[in-house]
């Protein structure tokens, strides 16, 4: 009996490093993958660019390997995005070509041969978008690396911000009803400073939620701050004469507040408000909504010295992501956004007084007050496009 139990055990161990052997001969089988699962590609004034895809094996082998592509579907592309956070568009699989749609790894070769891909009608896209376009490995001779049988091609055509609006003593009055409330909340601008005073309004209403730079002798001049009802500072200091875009959040069902600079997070706090009036009855002694400085304020305006471009204020708070993804711009039919005011100078128009047109849509046009050469915002033309790094 010992005897049975001894060959029994013995036979139990043989089969255990059998199928050990058998996983480890698995795990170094060769296999193909996309040496790339993300690529992104830069569109230029160009109509049409070329990408050579890339496949792979995990070691050389010593037969040809065919393998085949196809585009990938919409499914995908909500995969993508839902992984990930963003809100990323399907580009157009009629505007691709593949120059062929198989290839071959030759014996003893790791890459397969160059396949171009040809995208075209770059020129219609809308700047500031971001496009997909995926690849599969429709068929292989071998087998495939698990998830990377699919390669994410990230089409983006650069905003280029060349003409804004600079501020010299002037402030801009938000036309929110007296009663305008909001739950949630975002606050989103690219500014500029040619310097900074002790306290230097970017937007918000005074008293209650307001963005602005310094505040001293209780903060230094330039650093970021909400103010109002609730307080918290930004960990960084400001430069003057640099770009930064700039934005606050507050989502009311879990009570976070987040301030951002150039899409990064930079300080949090924890509140338990309902909601914030950003309205107010009597505007023109500072009782609203105001961008750039605080008009008639009792105790002194603040203005903000310098330029400003892509100023917006939405009823949700917006994610980190899509903070990140669009700080040089955003599709003004955007779900939550209530006033974008794009500062580029064509957006200022003379209509019973100078106003800004709003591009959301709901035509709250914001009206230019003050100012130390008049109730106008000065275009600058810019010797090289807003780069935020």
């Amino acid at each position: 009996m010992k005897h049975t139990i001894k060959y029994m055990a013995f036979g139990f161990m043989a089969l255990l490093a059998a199928a050990c052997n058998d996983s480890e001969s698995d795990l170094l089988e060769p296999k193909l993958f996309f040496e790339n699962q993300e690529e992104r590609l830069e569109i230029s004034e160009a109509p049409t660019l070329q990408y050579d895809l890339l496949t792979r094996v995990s070691s050389s082998v010593e037969s040809q390997v065919n393998v085949s592509y196809a585009a990938g579907t919409e499914g995908d592309v909500e995969e993508y995005n839902k992984k990930n956070g963003t809100e990323y568009v399907a580009f157009d699989a009629a505007d691709v070509t593949f120059s062929e749609e198989s290839s071959v790894i030759e014996s003893g070769k790791i890459y397969a041969k160059k396949l171009t891909l040809t995208f075209s009608n770059l020129d219609k896209l809308q700047e500031g978008k971001n496009y997909v376009f995926p690849v599969r490995i429709a068929s292989a001779s071998m087998p495939l690396v698990e998830s990377r049988d699919i390669t994410y091609l990230i089409l983006s055509k650069p905003v280029r911000i060349t003409k804004v609006l600079k501020f010299s003593g002037q402030g801009v009055a938000v036309g929110f009803t007296p009663d305008r409330e909001f739950t949630s909340v975002t606050y989103e601008a690219l500014i500029k400073a040619d310097r900074f005073n002790n306290n230097n309004t970017i937007m918000g209403r005074e008293g209650t939620l307001i963005l602005r730079v310094g505040d001293t002798p209780l903060c230094e001049a330039e650093r970021m701050q909400i103010a109002g009802s609730k307080e918290f500072k930004a960990a960084q200091l400001f430069e003057k004469d640099t770009w930064y875009h700039v934005a606050f959040t507050y989502d009311q069902p879990s009570g976070k507040a987040v301030m951002y600079i150039n899409g990064a997070k930079t300080s949090e706090s924890s509140w338990d408000t309902p909601k914030f009036n950003l309205g107010g009855a009597d505007i023109e002694k500072g009782g609203g909504f105001y961008i750039g400085k605080v008009n008639g304020f009792m105790w002194g305006e603040r203005p903000f010295n310098g330029c400003m471009s892509e100023v917006r204020v939405w009823s949700v708070a917006r994610t980190e992501n899509q903070i990140k993804q669009n700080m040089l711009s955003v599709d003004p039919k955007s779900e939550g956004l209530e006033v974008y005011y794009k500062m580029n100078g064509d957006d200022q128009v003379n209509e019973g007084g100078y106003k800004l047109k709003d591009a959301s849509g709901h035509n709250v046009d914001g009206i230019v007050k003050g100012g130390y050469y008049g109730s106008y915002l000065t275009p600058v033309e810019l010797d090289t496009p807003i780069s935020i790094k």
